[in-house]
């Protein structure tokens, strides 16, 4: 909770920024050498999204197309991070002069005893403190990666406790003419069971198909196909 001085600091400090302002600052605080250690915790997961765009996560980062993605992407990159690393779910002010808020989540980590966050979809590396001046976030909901992990796995081992949405005829609606295609290419893929509506469970809104490589009782690699745009 932030006292009444820390709020009037970051009233001034964020005054007549716009939406796309913020974005500018925030991006323009990234460090590199945290996006390097970023880069090789994660060079084991390959986003696939349902508009066939492919690629890891900084290219498809940098390029913006993690936008609109922000519950599966966290719940899919926090298990490549440190078991201590945790996701947060809440609201942040993109734009000071209309208030407008946005529902979406991020990811806080460590790197060299000093706190960080990672927000995928809107591009952002940058100190935990700058993201939450900046954005005035408020969280609703967290979860450790260790908690992601473990629940990821165990759906991956038992495929069968669940029965996804996506049935054969869903996906040839949403897929149209590349369903044939996907068949062949995702037929070892498990659509995992997203958690009750509680954004402090796993796995909160994310119901993505998985291909994974374990080794030991853990991911090794990892490839997620994003299915719905809904975060």
């Amino acid at each position: 909770m932030l006292k009444i001085s820390e709020v009037l600091e970051v009233l001034l400090y964020t005054k007549n920024l716009t939406e796309q302002e913020k974005l500018e600052m925030l991006r323009s605080k990234i460090d590199f050498k945290v996006v390097e250690y970023l880069s090789e915790k994660t060079h084991n997961l390959y986003f696939e999204t349902l508009d066939r765009c492919e690629g890891d996560l900084f290219d498809l980062m940098f390029r913006d197309k993690l936008a609109g993605w922000c519950w599966q992407t966290t719940e899919t990159v926090i298990v490549f991070l440190n078991d201590d690393d945790y996701i947060e779910r809440g609201f942040i002010n993109v734009d000071y002069e209309s208030l407008s808020e946005l529902y979406h989540s991020w990811i806080c980590f460590k790197f060299k005893e000093k706190e960080y966050v990672l927000d995928p979809c809107l591009c952002i590396v940058c100190d935990k403190k700058d993201y939450y001046k900046i954005y005035e976030a408020s969280v609703r909901g967290t979860v450790t990666a260790k908690e992601v992990k473990k629940e990821l796995i165990r759906q991956i081992l038992n495929p069968k406790e669940k029965t996804s949405k996506f049935s054969r005829d869903i996906l040839k609606n949403i897929l149209g003419d590349y369903y044939g295609t996907y068949k062949e290419k995702h037929k070892n893929e498990i659509i995992i069971t997203s958690g009750p509506e509680n954004p402090n469970t796993s796995l909160y809104r994310n119901e993505s198909g998985y291909r994974a490589e374990l080794e030991n009782g853990k991911i090794k690699k990892l490839t997620v196909h994003f299915y719905n745009q809904n975060g």
